[in-house]
């Protein structure tokens, strides 16, 4: 998988994904930092607020959001149709992606043209990903891209209503299993390349396959909890409108995990 590093921790180096104990009330509008400003003798004031034409609203991030999901549908659309000639295509994505996604998250600014790229990246992963599947279980893509979406929804709902809050464990049990599930895979491609063999709690059908599908999918769907946590914190304290980019790569990353995860789940259920 390509979307590493997330609590979401594609957030890390702004605020997403730290662990931290329960938020004091938000500060003023404009007084947004990635981390608290330092103060006493010897320290330079804290920069004036922000403009507050400057500062990150909802609408940008379903904006952003929207414009990033386009690229990747768009490269979706291109490794699905390179796919059957260019099998490699989707490895090598998901390669060049997950190398990326680290150059995104520990920059300490976001770079929009690098998101873009990288949802280019992932497009062209889950479109080869995704005709690979529907080759062999038809239908099977639309059932996961409703799945993925009636997940997402769940989520909104639950945390808009207060029943699911972000906490410092649920950051550290997210980021652990997203950490867990991309060295498995690892792990099961040098497996394949080695013996021609995989490893069985991640491929086969069996009761333990699907228990492992299911709980990792379960993880996979608190992270949108955790994204959803940072976006309303950054908009509260005003935060600078360029972390919209940052919050719309963190969605993106989200989305493809849980897409994937019931993929894997779907297949092993119909077999």
């Amino acid at each position: 998988m390509a979307e590493l590093h997330s609590s979401n921790p594609a957030f890390t180096r702004s605020g997403f994904g730290q662990t931290r104990p329960p938020a004091p009330p938000a500060p003023p509008a404009g007084s947004w930092q990635p981390g608290a400003w330092p103060q006493g003798p010897g320290y330079p004031p804290p920069p004036p607020p922000i403009p507050v034409r400057d500062r990150l609203t909802y609408d940008d991030v379903v904006m952003h959001t929207l414009g990033v999901f386009a690229v990747m549908l768009v490269g979706a659309g291109v490794g699905w149709y390179l796919s059957p000639d260019s099998p490699g295509i989707a490895l090598g994505a998901g390669v060049a992606a997950l190398a990326l996604s680290f150059v995104i998250s520990f920059r300490a600014r976001i770079s929009p043209p690098l998101v873009v790229v990288f949802a280019g990246l992932e497009g062209l992963l889950v479109g080869g990903v995704s005709r690979f599947y529907e080759s062999a279980f038809s239908g099977i893509v639309l059932q996961a891209l409703l799945g993925t979406a009636l997940v997402f929804v769940a989520m909104l709902v639950a945390y808009r209503s207060r029943r699911l809050r972000a906490t410092p464990r649920m950051a550290r049990i997210v980021t652990g299993a997203l950490l867990g599930v991309v060295l498995l895979g690892i792990t099961d491609l040098v497996v394949r390349a080695v013996s021609g063999s995989h490893l069985p709690v991640m491929n086969d059908p069996s009761p333990l396959g699907i228990l492992f599908s299911v709980a990792v999918l379960a993880v996979a769907s608190l992270q949108f909890i955790l994204d959803f946590d940072f976006i309303e914190r950054a908009v509260a304290a005003g935060a600078p409108r360029e972390e919209a980019w940052r919050a719309a790569f963190g969605l993106l990353v989200g989305f493809v995990w849980v897409y994937l995860e019931l993929l894997r789940l779907l297949s092993k259920l119909r077999q």
